[in-house]
């Protein structure tokens, strides 16, 4: 079932649709709640030199996990409906 999920048409494009919205959404909210929207303060924090290879490896991770899991389930639940003989 797993290789038929991933293998399914469309799979890796709604993957990175949802991993490109997790990141904009994600540092939306973190720019708000923990920087009160200054964008000088926030751009100074999570662009310094020091922590951005953390803070872009954070984001494609976390958003990549985000992506994969809600695809691979949309698309395991629309695969079931499809074949319900298949587990």
């Amino acid at each position: 079932m797993f290789t038929k999920v991933i293998c399914h048409k469309g799979f890796w494009r709604s993957v990175i649709f949802l991993t490109l919205m997790f990141i904009i959404i994600y540092n939306l909210v973190d720019w708000g709640m923990a920087f009160n929207f200054d964008f000088q303060t926030f751009i100074k924090e999570r662009l310094n030199p020091d922590k951005l290879l953390k803070f872009i490896f954070a984001n494609i991770l976390s958003g990549f996990v985000y992506g994969f899991i809600i695809s691979f389930f949309k698309f395991r639940k629309k695969l079931k409906h499809l074949n319900p003989s298949d587990h």
